[in-house]
């Protein structure tokens, strides 16, 4: 399993050296002010329903669906035009992955969640730690020499037929002057695996949006 884990992980890294000029974060809003220890704040959000995989999953209320043309576009005003094209190239190459890709951007913020319905597979701790040390290796293979990576949270809980695999990091650059956040999640139950890609401005606690998803 760790192979088709592995391939699935490099695709969706090869984004990461191409945000950096991603005019995000421009505004925090109220979902990026949720933390691990605070319980009171309201978790505001609503379903969407992924058709081509039977789930539902739950977002925050800010982002919404676009398709590729409106994300592509979005990309193109967002974007200068090189890195906007390297970008639509990226995306375009996702989606031709074997599963669907639902793409969700929240204006607000500037922050993307991709979502994959990928083939099932069973992912073990193992994997996990292994898939950690490639992901090390791919990042800082990826980026440039001015551009640093940080690695904040790793975690694994379940087992490989019932399990979320969860990696949070930071790429940074002070000499290019932006600073954003990557976060992947695996999600894999009732033989079904479908996995989150959340680019930030700024570190999030999105795990209680992460467990309302409905497979």
């Amino acid at each position: 399993m760790i192979k088709r884990l592995t391939f699935y992980l490099f695709t969706v890294l090869i984004a990461t050296t191409l945000f950096s000029c991603f005019e995000v974060g421009k505004q925090v809003v109220d979902w990026m002010e949720l933390k691990d220890d605070n319980t009171e704040v309201e978790l505001k959000g609503e379903y969407h329903f992924l058709e081509e995989n039977g789930v539902r999953i739950f977002l925050p209320l800010s982002f919404k669906r676009y398709s590729m043309a409106e994300y592509q576009q979005t990309l193109k005003t967002k974007l200068p035009e090189e890195e906007a094209n390297a970008q639509i190239k990226n995306i375009n190459h996702k989606a031709n992955l074997d599963g669907e890709l639902y793409i969700y951007f929240d204006e607000e913020s500037g922050s993307t969640c991709l979502v994959f319905g990928m083939p099932y597979m069973e992912i073990s701790k193992r994997d996990a730690q292994l898939f950690l040390g490639m992901m090390r290796t791919q990042t800082e293979n990826l980026l440039d020499s001015s551009s640093s990576y940080e690695k904040i949270t790793a975690k694994y809980v379940g087992y490989p037929k019932n399990c979320i695999f969860k990696s949070v990091y930071k790429i940074s650059s002070e000499a290019k002057n932006f600073e954003y956040y990557n976060a992947l999640y695996f999600i894999s139950r009732n033989s079904k695996t479908i996995a989150y890609q959340l680019i930030t401005p700024v570190g999030v606690y999105f795990d209680p949006f992460i467990e309302k998803l409905e497979i």
